[in-house]
């Protein structure tokens, strides 16, 4: 039988009682039980859309040259036509190759419930740069879309973090961040 320890946690309460929180062990064994986050199945607090957008990047993301982006786009309200738009938020990083539409719409094929794309990109710089992806289907009830930021890592070098203020202690001895305004 495998076992989990589990315990309480309080975050800013002086007057909890260190002794008792103790730890119980839990069986982990047990499977969980499947649920399925489709439209009609919905999970209180855990909003999810009919669509979805896998990927995957083809070949290795290499500065000043095209990589290809795979994306497999499903929906579960069947074959409607769904509206794809391609954005990336520095275009001095990572921009569309010059023949790549920024939006389409594409339906799927009779019986299936998917469609696969491929979207050329051109990094600009090495670090992880991002292509968003919106995908928009209208219902009945309305527009239904999601977003989606597929990482591209190019190169080794991670991107560099840029720090904004200076970090400093306030007289509670709490670490805080001094953003002087700008005149």
């Amino acid at each position: 039988m495998a076992l989990a320890m589990t315990g309480m946690l309080a975050c800013g309460d002086a007057d909890v009682d260190k002794a008792s929180a103790t730890l119980e062990p839990v069986d982990i064994t047990t499977a969980a039980p499947t649920v399925l986050f489709t439209p009609d199945n919905a999970v209180a607090g855990k909003p999810s859309g009919p669509i979805t957008v896998s990927y995957r990047i083809i070949g290795k993301a290499v500065v000043g040259r095209p990589v290809a982006v795979e994306l497999r786009i499903s929906s579960s309200l069947g074959n409607q036509t769904m509206k794809v738009a391609y954005r990336t938020n520095d275009p001095t990083a990572l921009r569309l190759a010059e023949s790549e539409p920024r939006e389409l719409s594409v339906s799927p094929a009779a019986g299936s419930t998917g469609i696969t794309q491929q979207v050329t990109v051109i990094p600009m710089r090495e670090g992880r740069l991002f292509l968003n992806v919106s995908v928009s289907v209208e219902t009945e009830n309305g527009s239904m879309s999601t977003v989606t930021a597929i990482p591209i890592q190019v190169g080794e070098a991670p991107r560099a973090v840029e720090e904004n203020g200076r970090a400093m202690t306030d007289e509670n001895g709490e670490a805080v961040r001094a953003l002087p305004a700008q005149e």
